[in-house]
C-alpha cells in the first residue's frame, strides 16, 4: 500500500530524473510499510543503503544537467545534495550504533526531503533546463 504517491507537483519534466524520485518515494513507502508492521528496524538498513545509492546517481546526472542548463544557484543546489549525503552517513553511523529512534528519524528525513526539497527547491530549476532546452 502506497502511503505517499506520485505527484506532478515533483515532476521535473526529465523522465530520468523523475524516475530516481519515484524510487525515493517508494523507499519512504517501505518505511511507513515496515513500520506499519512492526518491522522497520529490518528495512532500515536497505533503505539507508538505498539513500545512498540514489544520492549517487541522481544527484550526479541532476547537478549535470544543471550545470548544462547553465543554472546560476547551482552550487548553493549542491549544498542541499551535500547535506543529503551527510545525513546518510549519519544515519549508518547511527544504525551500526543501534540507535533505537533511527527508524523515525530516517521516515522523517525522507519525508521532510519529499516535501521540500522535490516539490520546492528542485522547482526552481526547471526554468533554467526549459531556456537551455534540456526539457
Amino acid at each position: 500500500m502506497a502511503f505517499i504517491v506520485w505527484d506532478e507537483m515533483y515532476a521535473t519534466g526529465v523522465a530520468s530524473l523523475d524516475e530516481q524520485h519515484k524510487h525515493l518515494i517508494s523507499l519512504l513507502n517501505r518505511m511507513i510499510e515496515a513500520i506499519a508492521q512492526k518491522k522497520g528496524k529490518e528495512e532500515l538498513s536497505y533503505v539507508i543503503e538505498e539513500m545512498g545509492n540514489y544520492a549517487t546517481t541522481h544527484f550526479q546526472a541532476e547537478e549535470t544537467l544543471m550545470e548544462k542548463a547553465g543554472y546560476s544557484e547551482l552550487e548553493e543546489h549542491r549544498l542541499f545534495h551535500d547535506a543529503f549525503i551527510a545525513k546518510v552517513d549519519d544515519f549508518r553511523l547511527k544504525y551500526d550504533a543501534c540507535d533505537e529512534g533511527l527508524t523515525a528519524e530516517v521516515t522523517i528525513f525522507l519525508t521532510n526531503w519529499l516535501n521540500e526539497h522535490l516539490s520546492i527547491v528542485n522547482q526552481e530549476y526547471i526554468p533554467f533546463l526549459k531556456k537551455a532546452g534540456k526539457i
